[in-house]
């Protein structure tokens, strides 16, 4: 089950003779073992949400 509501987000790289390229940032994500309902289920879980999940268990 991925809730992966994210996407990669497109930026310009701009070199120093000011020729833009596209180039794509990569998401913060990652697999995370997660006690849910009486079993462990892996999720992917970004950075931001591990944080607030931590704030609310501890």
């Amino acid at each position: 089950m991925y809730f992966n509501k994210k996407k990669k987000k497109t930026k310009n790289k701009i070199s120093h003779s000011n020729i833009k390229s596209k180039c794509f940032s990569n998401l913060n994500f990652k697999k995370k073992l997660i006690w849910i309902k009486n079993t462990f289920k892996f999720l992917k879980v970004s950075i931001k949400s591990m944080k607030i999940i931590k704030k609310c268990i501890f």
